[in-house]
């Protein structure tokens, strides 16, 4: 493609890849992860936000209402994989919780209950 011809195609190019970066992934270094105390992390759901994967991830508290912005940005298929069956069970982040672990929002397995039942 000579010098002319990219010129004509840059602007489709550049519009491609906006509409593919506003798809339905979210990925995790687009929020904060530094902390100072485990009550500045949350967990959430990075990836493909439309599939029924489970990949995690932990940010800090302040970016929190940006993930809640961006995963209402790409809507309605982010509740797949929950079924309306209250039989039927979606795991995704059961037994971990976030820790700040040496200044970076981290997950980790939950402390057990000690053997209580």
């Amino acid at each position: 493609m000579n010098r002319r011809g990219l010129d004509r195609a840059l602007p489709a190019l550049i519009f491609v890849a906006a509409v593919v970066a506003c798809g339905t992934t979210l990925d995790a270094s687009n929020y904060a992860s530094d902390c100072d105390a485990d009550t500045q992390c949350d967990i959430v759901r990075v990836g493909d936000i439309c599939s029924c994967g489970c990949d995690l991830a932990a940010i800090n508290d302040r970016d929190y209402d940006k993930y809640v912005n961006d995963l209402e940005r790409i809507g309605g298929c982010r509740n797949s994989c929950v079924s309306d069956d209250p039989d039927a069970t979606f795991t995704c982040g059961a037994g971990v919780v976030p820790k700040c672990n040496s200044g970076v929002c981290a997950i980790v397995a939950a402390p057990s209950d000690g053997g209580a039942e």
